[in-house]
Order: structure tokens, then sequence, then C-alpha cells
């Protein structure tokens, strides 16, 4: 969301069960986010208590004509609540091949205060709460595991804490490390500095327009995120890229002029990012699918529903299309 060989306390190895073992995922995971509908899109997933999710079954059901699977933000509080649990298995069911992302995110205790709260998970209360979502789970092989979101109160400096406070998590809620993803540091923006501390597993990685403060071309996002993910790039999944759909006048975003700036860094950055994964899938490491943001149909413009941003929602099936 907007303003990703195991260390000496890694769990040890044990033979997965059937559901658990790691199954080959669907090709080419063309996934959307569904965040609780509250809120903004942007600060309504760190709200305190328990989620709610807005979506009828029929919503879902739909969304599955376009795309192959959905990530689904969850809260501790959402995670101890049957009723939330059973509803989200309900979304998954609609899905074919129940395909999912579950995401866990932080929730401020002051909503008037930071929105984003602070970027650091109460471990033991995360532990107990990725308990509850993976007896949920259990039994559905492409279901994983998110296990953190935006880890923005851990850098680079500190990757290695944010690491063993993850395996910490992992161990306490007993989940099978093959359907753990870990967030890149920071904004998910990170991935490199996650690996480099140790963690050989799936990665997540989030991208949006403002990643780049300045010299917003096309070019420049597409080496921006092959930068990020270079090496990395198939064992990343991009949980969440967004950007201003409405422009109007540039049909599914398609029009530029290589090194000119756009009518929108939004135009840019999603090009960019196209760019960046036909690049990855030629060199033969295409990322494990990208999720965009968001599926809730309240009108804003990130809103992927809304007909007045039918050309960037063009653009975000370009993108799936071509990694």
């Amino acid at each position: 969301m907007t303003p990703d060989a195991s260390s000496g306390d890694a769990p040890a190895s044990t033979p997965d069960s059937p559901a658990d073992a790691p199954q080959p995922p669907p090709a080419r995971i063309a996934g959307i986010n569904f965040p609780p509908t509250q809120g903004t899109t942007n600060a309504g997933a760190f709200l305190p208590g328990v989620y709610n999710y807005g979506y009828t079954d029929a919503q879902i059901a739909a969304a599955n004509a376009t795309f192959t699977a959905m990530r689904l933000p969850i809260n501790v509080e959402s995670a101890n609540d049957p009723v939330t649990l059973a509803k989200l298995r309900s979304y998954v069911d609609q899905f074919a091949g129940q395909a999912a992302i579950i995401a866990m995110f932080d929730t401020t205790t002051d909503p008037t205060g930071q929105p984003h709260a602070d970027g650091l998970p109460d471990i033991a209360s995360f532990g107990s709460a990725w308990a509850k979502v993976h007896a949920a789970f259990a039994t559905y092989p492409n279901v994983r595991y998110e296990l953190f979101s935006e880890p923005f109160g851990y850098s680079a400096a500190t990757a290695a804490q944010y690491l063993a406070d993850m395996q910490q998590i992992i161990i306490a809620a007993d989940l099978p490390a093959a359907r753990v993803i870990l967030d890149g540091v920071g904004y998910a923006d990170d991935v490199a500095a996650v690996a480099n501390v140790g963690w050989t597993g799936d990665l997540a990685y989030h991208f949006y327009p403002n990643w780049l403060s300045s010299n917003r071309t096309q070019s420049n996002y597409s080496n921006f995120i092959q930068g990020k993910l270079a090496g990395l790039s198939s064992r990343v999944w991009i949980t969440e890229f967004g950007a201003n759909l409405s422009i109007q006048g540039n049909t599914c975003y398609e029009t530029y002029i290589d090194g000119m700036p756009s009518p929108s860094a939004d135009v840019d950055a999603l090009r960019g990012l196209d760019d960046a994964l036909r690049a990855f899938r030629a060199a033969n490491a295409p990322i494990k699918g990208a999720f965009f943001w968001h599926g809730w149909h309240n009108g804003d413009s990130y809103d992927y529903w809304d007909g007045t941003n039918a050309e960037g929602a063009c653009k975000v099936r370009l993108i799936h299309a071509n990694y």
C-alpha cells in the first residue's frame, strides 16, 4: 500500500504434509487486492478492530473472470474472529484454483494519529493470529502467507533483526515455510536486504509511483525496478502495485515518447513496471505474480472497477498478460 541459507534461528525443516507442500502456481498469476471496505484504501487497513469486508459473493465471483488470484489484507483482530476467517475462506473458494495471499497488517492504536502504525509487529500476537489463519487455510495449498505487510519499522541496517522476528512468528504459528512470503524491509521495497541476511524463501515487493522522487520517466521506473529485483525476481511476488488509473486521452496508457515526461508519472510508472517485468521474463526469471491495488469499487483513482479508470485498468490487464 502507498504512503520487496537460513540463519541459525530458523526452524528445523520437517516434511510438508500434502496440503502444506508447495504447489506449482497457476501460470502467470494475475492478482488483485481486496482491502477492507473501511476508511480510505491508503489507510483503512491500518485501522484497529475487526475489519469490515463489504464484498458480496457476486462481486468476488465476478473478479474471478479477470483475475486468477486474490490478496486479502487481515489484521490480528480479524484473524482472531472466526466469522471473519469463514468469510475470507468463502471468498477464496470462489476463485479457480483457490489461489490467494493472506497479508497481515499492523494497526495503529490511534486512528487520528499515525495512519500507518509504526511498522513493527507485536510478535506474540502475530504468532497467535497466524496460527488461527493457518488453521483456517491449512488445506488450501495455493494460499500463501505474507507474514507482515510493509515492515517500515525496519531498514536494511536492521534486516537481520527483522528476519529473526519473522522466524519467531513462523515458529510460534507453526507455519510451513514453503507457504511463507516475507516483505522487503521498508514499504516492502527492499527485498535484497532480506535475502542478504539469509532468507531463502519467497519475497514480497510493493511498487507505487512515489518510489521515485524525481525523474519519473518510463525508463527510470523500469531501471529502478530491475535494480531492486536483480537476481531475485524468480522468488518475488509483487503483492501490491498501483497508480492513478484515471488519466484520460491515452488509450490503455500505451502512448509514450521515451526520455520525455508523460502527462503523468502514473502512466510512466505502469509502463516502466511493464517494461521491467517483460525484461525479467525475457531473461527466463519471471516474477511469481503481481497483485493490483485495489479491487474495492469505492470510486477513487486506483479503483480498478470504476468506469472513469478504464484506460489505466486496461494497462493493468496488459501488465498481467506480459509477464
